[in-house]
């Protein structure tokens, strides 16, 4: 998204946020680059594969994805998961259970993802299937720990320049415990 563009969205954003005495986590474009580029990127290593399709192929007119080779690059989601949570940089800034918020008029509001409908249906789920209820409480393993929701999202990118036009899938994955302000 162009740097104008951004700052539409975020002027959009901050007017939606007026009525509530609130406003988005980033000023302007300015304020969202200087706030990615000052994130620490931790220590999980990036990993690769080569992968290929391998299935059944028509006699004709193959589709060159068929007879492409892909390679995958990833960091191991559970480490990123562990890396995001004991990041100093979102101290104060994590929710460890979801939560509901009020306005002075006694009506919900929902400002970050442990605040919505979702971390309660989700757990409303397990606690009304004693099943899983008993095998997560009796397991101390699990005692202490909290709901982690990740939030996935995907993207396709065009490089242009020094690579003839060569599209990108980008898998982005976070937690939906932070504060949307971190």
């Amino acid at each position: 998204m162009a740097p104008a563009q951004i700052d539409t969205l975020l002027n959009l954003w901050a007017a939606t946020l007026i009525k509530h005495n609130d406003a988005p986590p980033f000023a302007n474009h300015r304020d969202m680059y200087a706030r990615i580029n000052a994130t620490p990127l931790g220590d999980t290593p990036w990993k690769s594969f080569t992968l290929c399709y391998n299935g059944a192929k028509p006699k004709q007119d193959v589709p060159p994805w068929m007879d492409g080779q892909y390679d995958v690059w990833y960091r191991d989601p559970l480490q990123m998961m562990h890396s995001i949570l004991a990041n100093c940089a979102f101290d104060g800034g994590i929710e460890y259970s979801p939560y509901c918020d009020y306005t002075t008029e006694d009506k919900q509001y929902w400002k970050n993802f442990m605040s919505g409908h979702t971390p309660f249906s989700y757990l409303h789920f397990w606690y009304t299937n004693n099943h899983l209820k008993d095998d997560i409480t009796q397991n101390e393993e699990n005692h202490g720990s909290t709901f982690v929701p990740l939030i996935i999202g995907s993207d396709k990118t065009v490089v242009s320049i020094a690579t003839g036009q060569t599209e990108y899938h980008p898998l982005y994955l976070s937690i939906g415990n932070i504060h949307n302000s971190v």
